[in-house]
C-alpha cells in the first residue's frame, strides 16, 4: 500500500520536474533572444544603462544553464545531486557579486557577506564531491 503512494507521488514530482525543465528550456530561448536584441544597442549606441542590462542578462543566462543542468541530473539520477545545487548557487551568488562590483555599488560589509558565501558553499561542494554516497569509501 506504502509503495503504490510513493510510486504516485514519484510520478507527481517527474511530472512536476519535467514541466519545470520546459519552463527553464523556454527561459533560456527568451534569454538568448533578449540578448541578441540587445547585443547592437549595448555595442553601436553604448549607453551605460544599455550595457549594465546586457551584463545582467548574459549572467542571468548562465544561471539558467545551471538550472537546467540541476533539472536534467535530477531526471537522469531521481535525486538532487548536493555539489550541483553547490554550483548553481555559487553561479548565482556570483552574478550578483559581479552586477554588484560593476556597478560599484558595495561597501565592505557586503564583500565580507559575499566571500563569506562563496567559502561556504565551495565547502560544501569539496564535501559533497568528496562523500558522494554512491562512491565507495576505503
Amino acid at each position: 500500500m506504502w509503495s503504490l503512494r510513493f510510486d504516485y507521488l514519484n510520478r507527481v514530482y517527474d511530472v512536476a520536474i519535467f514541466l519545470m525543465s520546459i519552463v527553464v528550456i523556454v527561459l533560456i530561448g527568451i534569454k538568448m533572444f533578449t540578448i541578441v536584441i540587445q547585443l547592437p544597442e549595448a555595442i553601436f549606441n553604448y549607453t551605460a544603462y544599455s550595457f549594465d542590462t546586457l551584463i545582467t542578462e548574459i549572467l542571468t543566462f548562465f544561471v539558467l544553464i545551471e538550472l537546467a543542468k540541476a533539472f536534467t541530473e535530477y531526471l537522469e539520477f531521481k535525486r538532487v545531486r548536493l555539489h550541483i545545487m553547490a554550483e548553481l548557487a555559487s553561479i548565482f551568488v556570483l552574478r550578483e557579486l559581479l552586477i554588484t562590483l560593476y556597478k560599484q555599488n558595495f561597501t565592505w560589509e557586503t564583500l565580507f557577506g559575499f566571500a563569506a558565501l562563496i567559502l561556504a558553499l565551495g565547502i560544501v561542494r569539496t564535501v559533497a564531491v568528496r562523500y558522494n554516497p554512491r562512491r565507495e569509501h576505503r
